[in-house]
């Protein structure tokens, strides 16, 4: 098999557990978004749940009051930011880790929502082979002149590690699939939006409120998810597990490097 374009990933962890190994020779840029996003849809909530927050009780936080975008600043509207710290600071042992914990929150609230923030649904036909997870968690993405490697191994490992390099193999997931999936990146209705407006959830919510109202300059739900996930990362957030949620509280987790907005082999 060397030399093919392939995407692996293997895994087990106290019961976390997958591997698989797509195929991807031929496939169009869109088949390997779909694949990316798939993997990160199994990968993600394990990452939150390694990186020592409590997840269930930011599961009861985040219940938005309907489907769409108005109910996702709706949320923001209907809960103003003290509050909100105030029950983040309670699903956090240490506050160093208030950037997952908020992470996870908007993590959670766009998907109650239905509000999508990938590049795809993840949803795949291509089928992938079962791939026997060993003593190590690995990523292996291979595809045109794109090559990604990551790698940690299992001996006496702790939890937060694990969340370290899910989060890490997870950033790369997320972003690619933007890069392979053929969509209009709108950075400049990005910049329109957010641009000046400093780190707030209230901010958040108005930054939606404005995107709605220039939705005509949006034509399609993945040029959609690209907007708004751009717009969170624009205001300081990531509404997607990534290293940079845990350096804070583990400084060996080294946050991604800053890319730039081209995208590269």
């Amino acid at each position: 098999m060397s030399g093919n374009d392939e995407i692996i990933f293997t895994g087990e962890y106290k019961d976390f557990r997958f591997g698989a190994r797509f195929e991807v020779t031929g496939k169009s840029g869109k088949d390997v978004a779909r694949i990316l996003d798939h993997i990160s849809a199994r990968i993600e909530p394990y990452a939150f749940r390694f990186s020592g927050i409590d997840t269930k009780m930011i599961d009861d936080m985040a219940a938005p009051a309907g489907k769409g975008i108005p109910a996702v600043y709706g949320f923001f509207e209907n809960h103003p930011p003290r509050e909100l710290s105030t029950m983040l600071r309670k699903a956090v042992p240490d506050p160093a880790l208030m950037p997952a914990a908020e992470s996870y929150l908007l993590n959670t609230l766009l998907k109650n929502a239905g509000v999508g923030f990938k590049a795809t649904d993840g949803q795949t036909e291509i089928r992938a082979e079962d791939e026997k997870p060993e003593d190590v968690i690995a990523f292996i993405g291979r595809y045109g002149q794109w090559i990604a490697v990551k790698k940690l191994g299992l001996d006496k490992v702790q939890d937060y590690e694990v969340s370290g390099i899910l989060s890490s193999v997870n950033h790369t997931l997320v972003n690619k699939a933007f890069d392979f999936a053929g969509i209009k990146k709108d950075d400049a209705l990005v910049d329109s939006i957010a641009s000046g407006k400093r780190r707030s959830y209230g901010n958040l919510g108005m930054c939606l409120r404005e995107m709605e109202a220039k939705s005509t300059a949006v034509t399609s739900d993945a040029d959609q998810a690209y907007v708004i996930c751009k717009i969170f990362e624009k205001l300081g957030y990531k509404p997607y597990a990534s290293p940079g949620m845990l350096t804070e509280a583990h400084p060996d987790i080294k946050p991604p490097k800053v890319r730039g907005r081209k995208p590269k082999g």
